[in-house]
């Protein structure tokens, strides 16, 4: 089949790929001048009610999400009779690729795992259902940002698209209940997401057979071998989280992808708290407490214009109980805006007596247990370099305390950090071609935040000019190293992962791949400092 000259509006300029349903181009928006992907259906199958309608439902469904790891659609339109939709063009590789071909560090999978929860948490608050994750399905971008694709079998609440009996999805990654049939809700996208972190964690599907037929037997009858079996050194309360959210019964797993990010969020402090060894009683398999889909979160006011821009998240339902209820009276307001520490409280909270209400004293010490935690977080996200996350986290702390020195501190830093990051950009697009120059404020801005995509394409724009800063990189972790050996800090998860990056550097430099050499570099050294107390 020819690839066409022009769809709608769009200049062609090549082909990237094709699907069952249709086929996807490279094109050119020439009003707007940018790249986009266009989806179109292929020629044949248009005439199909039943796939066109799907095609449409897909673009309509993601239209509605606007959010940082959700792709963007800019377009649905007819070329010739036939449907077309413009949208974001993704650089960078899916997770499939990814598991197959690239080796990550713990962390590395935890702030994936945690970008997709959020994403997906994002969907669920406005009752979409995506009903086909799997890692094909996941893109990672430069600067390992992650984009949840394709909503073409996404179902809104209430709709009669697809009805009971008609078994739809990818069958390594489907739930028991749509396996038989049964209409898809949150509850399966959670079983799905698991089976994707499964295989994230362990390079293993965790149900896996000859034929397809076999495969939705396991799905539907058996337990996937423990996770420790392919990585045994995989934290115990990590792999909690992974077997709930393949439990056979829905009632079983969390309810929504929000729940699963708060115990995901929850997770990670575990780990860096050296408590990554401990199974956690409130995350054992039982069933959960009915609950509505999560309610749309309203965009936060306050804050800069990027940490206005990531979307809040849901808060799992808190327990019920008269003297609790009198307690969260007295919290509702701080409640409302922790979104990161919602799960901490709510599970402090179930484990407390619901006899006579709490003192005034009590409420007081748990409203500063709610902001330590939101702190805590806070301070995490600016230690990742998620500086935009950090502030906005540094915000909903000082909006409970605005007397708080720790959450000014950590809002102060995470500004004064974007603002670098902006002028880094700027000094970028006014480099120009000098590749001396692009150099340069490539590896300034790679220095502030290593995972910048900006950074990665001036960089690559340097060539071999930028070598002697990917050898600076090298240098600068190797004084960090030491640092921390010297610290005593050689024994800890954090310097580990800081040699792992280390060797990741060192392999990419010997390939030439220079803007992935000094990345890795950098982020080696970051995992170095935090160890030897230099930050």
């Amino acid at each position: 089949m020819t690839t066409p000259e022009r769809i709608g509006k769009y200049q062609i300029t090549g082909k990237l790929g094709q699907g069952a349903m249709g086929e996807v181009f490279r094109g050119h928006d020439p009003v707007l001048n940018r790249d986009v992907a266009i989806k179109r259906i292929s020629s044949g199958l248009d005439a199909d009610e039943t796939l066109r309608k799907r095609f449409q439902r897909e673009a309509q469904a993601v239209a509605l999400l606007s959010h940082p790891h959700i792709i963007t659609v800019y377009e649905l339109g007819f070329e010739g009779g036939q449907m077309f939709m413009a949208m974001e063009l993704l650089e960078g590789q899916d997770l499939k690729h990814a598991i197959a071909h690239r080796h990550m560090a713990l962390d590395e999978k935890l702030a994936l795992m945690e970008q997709i929860s959020e994403g997906l948490a994002f969907a669920h608050a406005r009752d979409l259902v995506h009903r086909d994750l799997k890692p094909a399905n996941i893109h990672i971008l430069p600067g390992d940002k992650v984009k949840i694709m394709d909503f073409g079998l996404a179902r809104m609440a209430g709709s009669d698209m697809t009805s009971t009996g008609t078994v739809m999805g990818t069958p390594h990654y489907m739930s028991p209940e749509q396996v038989r049939g049964i209409k898809a809700d949150a509850r399966s996208d959670v079983f799905a997401l698991g089976c994707v972190f499964y295989e994230l964690l362990s390079g293993h599907k965790p149900f896996d057979a000859e034929s397809m037929h076999g495969v939705l037997f396991k799905v539907m009858q058996e337990e996937p071998a423990p996770l420790v079996e392919f990585a045994p050194d995989l934290p115990p309360v990590l792999a909690q989280v992974v077997e709930r959210t393949l439990a056979k019964d829905p009632a079983e797993r969390f309810q929504n992808a929000g729940e699963l990010l708060a115990a995901l969020r929850q997770t990670r402090l575990a780990v860096a708290g050296g408590r990554g060894h401990e199974r956690a009683p409130e995350l054992e398999r039982g069933p959960a407490a009915p609950s509505a889909p999560p309610p749309a979160r309203p965009a936060s006011r306050a804050g800069s214009e990027r940490g206005s821009r990531v979307a809040r998240q849901t808060t799992p339902p808190m327990p019920r109980g008269e003297g609790l209820r009198t307690l969260l009276i007295g919290l509702g307001a701080a409640l409302a805006v922790v979104a990161g520490g919602g799960w901490v409280v709510s599970r402090y909270l179930s484990s407390q007596p619901a006899a006579a209400p709490p003192q005034a004293s009590e409420v007081r010490n748990l409203a500063q247990a709610v902001i330590d935690t939101q702190v805590e977080l806070a301070r995490r996200r600016l230690e990742a370099g998620d500086f935009a996350d950090a502030a906005r986290k540094a915000e909903g702390a000082l909006k409970l305390d605005p007397r708080s020195a720790a959450a000014r501190e950590v809002l102060d830093a995470a500004t004064l950090a974007l603002k670098k990051i902006d002028a880094a950009v700027a000094a970028i697009q006014a480099a120009g071609s000098d590749r001396e120059r692009l150099a340069a404020t490539a590896f300034e801005l790679m220095a502030i935040a290593p995972g910048q995509p900006e950074a990665e394409k001036a960089a690559a724009a340097a060539g071999p000019a930028f070598r002697p800063r990917a050898e600076q990189a090298r240098g600068l972790a190797r004084q960090e190293r030491q640092k921390a050996e010297q610290a005593g800090a050689d024994r800890t998860s954090a310097f580990a992962q800081g040699v792992d990056l280390e060797r990741q550097g060192d392999r990419a430099l010997e390939a030439g791949q220079l803007a992935t050499a000094a990345r890795r570099f950098l982020q080696a050294r970051g995992r170095f400092e935090a160890r030897s107390g230099s930050r």
